[in-house]
């Protein structure tokens, strides 16, 4: 059965590399700290807060306090990079309910060997799941029917965190632990409203490759709370090379919600950005020229929290989502 998780490309073909790092902006700070250190088993780096300049180049105004803190699984099941932001006063949420239909970041998903395990684990910390464990057929390219199964927890922000676990036969979204069957996050998903011009931002921006691009109809007991009947467009994007931190796109066409926030990121609160290594950032920022992409801040060097030192830069992509590219020095 072909896997998509299989790549034929080489990770020397990509100029931009798998997916590093996720920022959520929220105001309940402990209740994510919990989720992701007791819940998940992620290392803490510490709370700290940015000088003027950062915040500014983070997208929040000089009255915004604000404190940074990354989120990372150590180990055999290193992956992604979690980073949240706690902003001080309550601005607007990007999703106003747990239901994804709305535009914006929607989850952050997490490999792991044992769901109904992991729900209990959770559980005991008071995080809810959606629905409980739920499996789902899925069509390979090759037209074969699989099986997974995936938990859907309820997060600050209504933000989902997940659980997902692959067949056997597959390998899994990402590396996990063996000792405790855990793996850092693997990948992110977001509800779109321009499906076409994202997935060419991807491909000739970012030089992703994008392996599934199909329909689904959404079934009885939505994990995402979603009514039955729903068609989505399901959107995989990988990095050449890459197996795991991988991109899902979800558009819902005429049954999308508007967001009430103002903007897909900083300073409302959710899902707000996604962040890139590149070797070559004057690439992308002469292709994101080209394809008349919004620049949100342009090349410079700086230290953005959490991310390696280097030049940095952050896009609009189509859809309106802040893209933030990095080339280490």
């Amino acid at each position: 059965m072909q896997d998509i998780f299989v790549p034929e490309s080489k990770p020397e073909d990509a100029l931009v590399h798998q997916l590093h790092t996720v920022t959520i902006i929220t105001h309940d700070r402990e209740r994510f700290e919990a989720i992701f250190t007791e819940g998940y088993g992620l290392t803490s780096s510490g709370w700290v807060t940015p000088d003027d300049e950062t915040r500014s180049y983070l997208g929040f105004s000089a009255e915004h306090d604000i404190a940074t803190c990354g989120f990372t699984k150590t180990g055999e099941g290193a992956n992604l990079q979690v980073r949240v932001i706690h902003v001080a006063q309550e601005t607007p949420q990007v999703r106003p309910e747990w239901m994804g239909l709305y535009e914006g970041g929607a989850t952050l998903s997490f490999p792991m060997v044992d769901l109904r395990t992991h729900e209990k684990r959770m559980n005991a910390i008071g995080v809810e799941s959606t629905i409980g464990v739920k499996e789902m057929d899925f069509t390979s390219p090759a037209g074969e029917t699989y099986t997974s199964a995936e938990i859907v927890y309820k997060a600050p922000e209504h933000i989902f965190v997940m659980g997902v676990t692959r067949p056997e036969i597959f390998v899994p979204t990402g590396p996990i632990d063996p000792e405790t069957g855990l793996g850092g996050p693997s990948y992110s998903a977001r509800c779109i409203t321009k499906a076409d011009a994202v997935n060419d931002f991807l491909a000739n921006v970012l030089g992703y490759e994008i392996r599934r691009d199909t329909y689904f109809e959404v079934g009885e007991r939505s994990a995402l709370h979603m009514p039955e009947g729903t068609k989505e467009r399901f959107i995989q994007a990988f990095a050449p090379g890459a197996s795991t931190g991988y991109l899902v796109l979800m558009d819902h066409e005429e049954a999308t919600r508007p967001s009430p926030a103002p903007g897909r990121g900083a300073p409302n609160r959710g899902i707000a950005m996604w962040s890139f290594e590149t070797g070559d950032i004057d690439e992308v920022r002469r292709r994101a020229g080209s394809a008349g992409i919004t620049i949100v801040q342009d090349v410079a060097e700086r230290s953005s929290p959490l991310m390696p030192r280097g030049r940095t830069m952050i896009l609009e992509d189509p859809d309106g989502f802040p893209i933030e590219i990095v080339e280490p020095t």
